[in-house]
């Protein structure tokens, strides 16, 4: 070798860089990596895309809606709400409701209101809301619990005073959303049980009936009296239900009582969930498609979002846990209030707290 060759491999006595061994699997490794999130960001753009197509499928805010007062004698609605996790921070024992704290969903507990609409038009959200439910989703114990108020329990409105006597007005539970959509009915139950919930959904009996046609109806246990009730058989038995007779199954009332109805409202439900369970993800997908169309919600599109991810999850839950208000025997009739049948809490305060156990508890 030539000296100036061999003078420019060893300028000021070092020898020339020589590349690294592994410079190319690096670099292999940074392009693949970034192929890779390239890839995710797209995908993750198209599951945007479509969970924006199902939000926007939905009613938002159509129901009634109204500016109410709080209450015309403020209690405890303005105070700080306690974030808890289990009934042992729930005070028994108190005199009367005002005196119990306003509870709130929690990091692991969420509530939401399921609102059944008595109108039979399939593109309306006003009506007496004949079904009101409070779902309840407890991630640390993976249950999801549901909870009925009788539409005849007796309540105060917030900020309604038609007697211009300076207090709130006495009605049925069911009166508040056809007054005031779930505005005034959020508040009708913050202000009698104790309950703050922000969030709700909404569906009329058309949309329901819908509903379970596209599930290919539902399995449900009836009575011999249930099933002679809706025409479907003469025994107690098994039975499997289309829309149609599903819902006059849920509305059944003068068999026995508003209790039973409920009741047959809560089983409903749950046969629809277990239902829903064994569907496959397409399946899924186009009655989603096809219903959400007949819903109203208030939730925001990253609310609904987290809501269907997190949906696969809920599917492992167990939905077994009922509870209802006014509890057997823990009630009377009120004829002196001049609004027909209404069912009076006997002890309003326990009744309240009884409702706070099953919910965080």
């Amino acid at each position: 070798m030539n000296k100036a060759r061999k003078s420019n491999l060893h300028v000021n006595g070092r020898k020339p860089r020589s590349r690294k061994p592994h410079s190319k699997t690096t670099r292999g490794l940074v392009i693949a990596l970034i192929s890779l999130l390239s890839i995710l960001s797209v995908l993750m753009i198209g599951v945007g895309a479509y969970f924006w197509h199902l939000y926007s499928l939905m009613g938002h805010n159509q129901g009634i809606t109204g500016d109410f007062i709080d209450s015309l004698v403020p209690d405890e609605m303005n105070k700080d709400y306690n974030d808890i996790s289990d009934y042992t921070d729930i005070e028994e024992g108190a005199a009367g409701v005002a005196e119990i704290p306003v509870r709130t969903s929690t990091k692991n507990i969420q509530n939401f209101l399921l609102i059944g609409i008595d109108t039979r038009n399939p593109n309306s959200f006003i009506g007496l809301s004949d079904a009101v439910i409070i779902l309840t989703i407890d991630s640390s114990r993976k249950e999801i619990k549901l909870t009925s108020i009788l539409r005849d329990t007796l309540v105060t409105l917030p900020g309604r005073d038609r007697n211009q006597d300076g207090k709130d007005d006495y009605a049925k539970f069911n009166t508040s959303y056809s007054l005031g959509g779930f505005n005034l009915l959020s508040k009708t139950i913050e202000q009698n049980f104790r309950l703050k919930i922000d969030k709700y959904v909404t569906m009329n009996f058309a949309a329901f009936k819908e509903l379970v046609d596209f599930m290919g109806g539902v399995e449900i246990k009836l009575t011999q009296a249930e099933a002679k009730w809706i025409k479907v058989g003469n025994a107690a038995d098994t039975y499997h239900l289309n829309g149609k007779k599903t819902l006059e199954y849920a509305r059944i009332r003068k068999l026995d009582s508003d209790f039973g109805r409920t009741n047959r409202q809560r089983k409903a439900l749950t046969a629809m969930f277990n239902k829903a369970k064994t569907m496959s993800i397409g399946k899924l997908n186009g009655i989603l498609n096809k219903t959400l169309p007949r819903v109203d919600t208030n939730m925001t599109a990253n609310e609904f979002t987290g809501f269907i991810f997190n949906s696969v999850t809920y599917f492992g839950y167990k939905m077994d846990k009922t509870f209802y208000l006014p509890k057997s025997g823990e009630y009377r009739n009120a004829p002196e209030y001049r609004l027909g049948s209404v069912l009076l809490l006997k002890d309003p305060a326990d009744a309240v707290t009884d409702l706070h156990k099953f919910i965080y508890n």
